[in-house]
């Protein structure tokens, strides 16, 4: 089930909800109870594991900046 973000008409309290796919219950605000609300346009996160920062030899292998004078 996808999670949707919502903002109610009334109070402007944006709010989160799991919704199932076939869903027929109305979307009512968690704050003040008004089923004013609209469904917003939501961004998504691709996750993604592990570090970044390419692993050097020598002693580049603990620094922390890729653009260090050392690294180079």
């Amino acid at each position: 089930m996808p999670i949707y973000e919502f903002i109610c008409l009334n109070c402007q309290k944006k709010f989160e909800l799991l919704v199932s796919l076939n869903n027929t219950v109305k979307v009512t605000c968690p704050d003040c109870g008004s089923d004013r609300v609209k469904r917003m346009v939501s961004s998504f996160g691709i996750g993604g594991g592990g570090s970044r920062i390419k692993s050097g030899s020598g002693s580049c292998s603990s620094c922390s900046s890729q653009s260090c004078s050392t690294c180079k």
